[in-house]
């Protein structure tokens, strides 16, 4: 005789019950075995402990190296939860050492603020930042092994990433004043999200799973990235109030931030050049820095293109023991696959000349803090010159040389080379100049795009075809 196949916690997958078991008993053993309260109710008690022990401290109006107590214990209960989840794991109760691991993620955020209350304690806070910072990686990778999953390089850059930010801003946002701290947060609330945002940062598991495993797996991973990214938007607010800094810097961002989700090129154009006018007119100080993000934002429009790929995935469902199980197959739910692909050819030349001319500006607004734009540089209008020049001539993309012409424009009327007219003499030269203008352009756009032309340029593409059908 056969034994019986069983899943992690024992119970039998065809029928979806415990053999010889009550359902009393086995009410018990879903509560307290498989999803645990109890497993919550102790992290919320130890993080409300902290949150006492650091309030105590704070009425005490002294910061002593006493402090370091609260994030060493805060690492000790992390490191008890990672070694729970390893145990639980190999166990085969995967259910609660899901739930362990995602405590484990969420204390990873320095729930007690740590690193802020650490600039206060000076070289010793900075030590103690900097091994923290090596405790968290630390303890990632032993939280994927402990549950017993592969963590892609871009997962674990992302996550270093914003721990880093984490350990390091506070310091530098002590030391700087509200113009530059906001630009810094902006570019590096950016750096983040975007990073997230535009890789796949892939975590798998190291063992065969079902698709039910698969579907909670992909659930916890969501769980864990909200989690932290809800977590560091809580520091920032903290920066913002602690520093004086104005949380409108976040708009720019988050413009920028969502045209990972546009379709079409000309919503992600009207989304880059809507922040620039956005921030050029209300926060002037902060333009360099969010110009550099349309910059970033462009050319990841034109290497990193999100492809959603459709495809079924078999999601099974745990009923037992408050549901009988429905006869029949399992539901099937739709998914799709994200993929990042480059642009079509044309549109990523023109996102690349947008994404070199937002670059200029940031170069070119590095200290404009409002008022009469800046002074050329010489030297950056050279090389936007001769960049242009190099993309018409290789790329026959003559749209390169629209930047061009404009900051050589602006270059004119900056130096008075050009003025406005003042006599009715000079109003009719300038009406006369324009409408020969007109004329000559309205010619040649005939002349580009006559039906002949046209014809010319779409035949090939028939001919393509029939060969491929």
């Amino acid at each position: 005789m056969e034994p019986a196949i069983t899943d992690g916690d024992g119970a039998s997958p065809a029928t979806g019950a415990r053999p010889r078991e009550s359902a009393s008993r086995r009410l018990l053993h879903r509560w307290f075995i498989e999803y645990n309260p109890l497993y919550l109710v102790s992290a919320l008690l130890v993080l409300g402990g902290l949150m006492l022990i650091s309030r105590g401290q704070a009425d005490q109006a002294s910061m002593s190296p006493e402090v370091g107590s609260i994030p060493v214990i805060a690492e000790i209960y992390a490191a008890v939860l990672i070694a729970g989840a390893a145990l639980l794991t190999r166990l085969g109760l995967r259910r609660p050492a899901v739930m362990l691991a995602l405590l484990t993620a969420l204390y990873q955020g320095d729930l007690t603020l740590f690193t802020e209350r650490s600039v206060y304690l000076g070289s010793v806070g900075a030590l103690a930042a900097f091994a923290w910072l090596a405790v968290f990686v630390i303890k990632l990778y032993a939280l994927g092994w402990a549950v017993r999953l592969r963590v892609s390089r871009s997962a674990m850059a992302v996550a270093a990433w914003g721990a880093l930010g984490i350990a390091v801003l506070p310091r530098a946002l002590s030391q700087l004043d509200p113009a530059r701290s906001s630009a810094l947060v902006a570019l590096w609330v950016f750096s983040l999200f975007a990073a997230g945002l535009w890789t796949s940062r892939a975590v798998t598991s190291a063992v065969e799973l079902d698709a039910w495993g698969r579907t909670v797996l992909a659930r916890a991973v969501r769980a864990a990235w909200a989690m932290w990214a809800a977590l560091a938007l809580m520091h920032v607010i903290f920066w913002c109030v602690a520093y004086q800094i104005s949380a409108l810097v976040l708009l720019p961002v988050a413009l920028l931030l969502a045209t990972r989700w546009m379709r079409r090129e000309a919503s992600v154009w009207a989304a880059a050049t809507g922040t620039l006018l956005l921030a050029g007119w209300t926060m002037p100080a902060s333009l360099s820095s969010v110009a550099l993000m349309a910059a970033v934002a462009l050319s990841l429009r034109a290497l990193r293109k999100p492809v959603w790929t459709p495809d079924v995935v078999e999601e099974l469902r745990s009923t037992e023991p408050y549901r009988v199980p429905r006869t029949g197959e399992p539901p099937l739910r739709p998914r799709a696959s994200l993929t990042f692909t480059r642009a079509e050819r044309d549109s990523m030349i023109r996102l690349l000349i947008g994404s070199f001319s937002s670059l200029y500006l940031a170069a070119w607004t590095a200290r404009w803090s409002g008022g009469a734009l800046p002074q050329h540089v010489i030297a950056l209008d050279l090389l936007l010159a001769v960049a242009a020049a190099v993309v018409v001539w290789r790329e026959r993309a003559r749209a390169a040389l629209a930047p061009a012409a404009v900051a050589y424009l602006h270059l004119a009327v900056q130096t008075r080379y050009l003025t406005a007219p003042t006599s009715p003499a000079q109003w009719g030269g300038a009406a006369v100049g324009l409408g020969f203008s007109l004329l000559v352009l309205s010619l040649l756009a005939s002349w580009r795009w006559r039906p002949s032309a046209l014809s010319a340029s779409e035949e090939p593409h028939d001919r393509a075809r029939p060969a491929a059908s």
